[in-house]
């Protein structure tokens, strides 16, 4: 009883996990993998249920805290901004620190907590992660730990972490999550069973949002923007307000940049990405750190060019559908310079999360793109 799994989409998964939970030949550690916002986080919290509680019914004591993120055994590790520097805190700090960060997720896991600057998961924190997970469980039949955006961990964090990985304890389950699992070490990844996640439909998302009491046309709207991540979908619905829209009209914006990267000339680019540059680095109250609204805009543009990519097999915009005006001046672009700058936008979304400087990175995509085009 209790062993059914209820996270959205991704029936395949779903029906892999119950198949091996229901023969006891459960994985000590899982690498959930897959497009952001695609159900990973929920399967990963009701598999953590089934390990401490043995059932995934939220009317069951145990089950129903993993669910909420409360029970004493699971341990939910996220990238975060310490309050200190983290060779300050102790072994003994880490862990109630972590449990303030989980029970803040625990009210929305769905929309990501934002940090004024960029969240890391640190060395010191898996270290003390590492003791707390080789103890007894408290209260459940075992213990859990997952460990959110697992590729924001350094080498020297995941070589921390390999250990445990190894030799996990006697009924632990450990689950990574990682929309980009190319920059986990392949040690890190051999030691896992890797399931990978699909987006989520449009129907999927429109329904939960629906059920998050938003309009269901703007439901559906959103749904389509989302791209099948429900996590960018439920942002979308929280900056709803009587004044507009903020996500919305920054995507404007951005793609607006976009098209002066493609289309003015060479000098006009420049002047364009220092412009960008320089507008994207000024910090407002309620921002989110740099990095990720840099990171942000890489994605916005990743979209882009998928959307445009498979426009013409569909017969127009999936993603971007309320943007056809703007598609015509995109027509001129064959298949494989669309692919060329959906490989090019992907590389410099990870560079930028190690620190690259952004004005050079975009410098260095759009001349690379002119440079090509001379070429051909």
């Amino acid at each position: 009883m209790g062993l059914q799994l209820n996270f959205p989409g991704n029936p395949r998964v779903r029906a892999q996990l119950e198949r091996v939970r229901e023969s006891g030949q459960l994985a000590g550690s899982y690498l959930f993998e897959g497009p952001p916002g695609a159900g990973q986080e929920a399967a990963a919290i009701e598999l953590a249920a089934w390990v401490i509680a043995g059932t995934v019914d939220p009317a069951h004591p145990d089950a129903g805290r993993v669910l909420r993120y409360v029970h004493p055994d699971l341990i939910y590790v996220m990238p975060v901004v310490s309050p200190v520097s983290p060779e300050k805190m102790t072994k003994d700090d880490w862990l109630p620190f972590y449990r303030e960060y989980q029970g803040l997720h625990a009210k929305d896991p769905i929309l990501p907590i934002e940090f004024k600057t960029n969240p890391r998961i640190s060395v010191h924190g898996i270290r003390a992660v590492r003791l707390e997970m080789a103890k007894m469980p408290y209260e459940g039949q075992g213990r859990a730990l997952v460990i959110h955006a697992a590729d924001r961990m350094d080498d020297a964090t995941q070589d921390a972490l390999l250990k445990t990985l190894e030799e996990p304890p006697r009924n632990t389950v450990i689950i990574l999550i990682s929309h980009r699992p190319e920059s986990l070490r392949k040690t890190i990844l051999s030691r896992c069973q890797r399931l990978v996640f699909d987006a989520l439909d449009d129907e999927t998302i429109r329904g939960m949002l629906v059920s998050r009491g938003l309009d269901a046309s703007r439901a559906d709207f959103f749904a389509g923007l989302a791209g099948g991540n429900l996590e960018q979908a439920a942002l979308l619905a929280a900056a709803e307000s009587e004044e507009g829209n903020a996500i919305l009209d920054r995507r404007e914006e951005w793609l607006d940049f976009i098209d002066r990267f493609e289309f003015e000339d060479e000098v006009g680019m420049i002047s364009a990405v220092q412009e960008f540059a320089k507008q994207t680095a000024k910090k407002k109250k309620g921002d989110k750190n740099l990095t990720q609204v840099r990171v942000d805009f890489m994605s916005l543009a990743l979209s882009w060019y998928h959307d445009l990519l498979g426009a013409e097999a569909r017969g127009g915009l999936r993603i971007h559908r309320d943007q056809e005006n703007r598609r015509e001046r995109y027509r001129d672009l064959q298949a494989s310079q669309l692919v060329d700058r959906i490989q090019r936008f992907e590389k410099a979304r990870g560079q930028l999360l190690s620190y690259t400087n952004f004005q050079l990175t975009l410098l260095a995509i759009f001349l690379g793109l002119r440079a090509a085009r001379i070429k051909t």
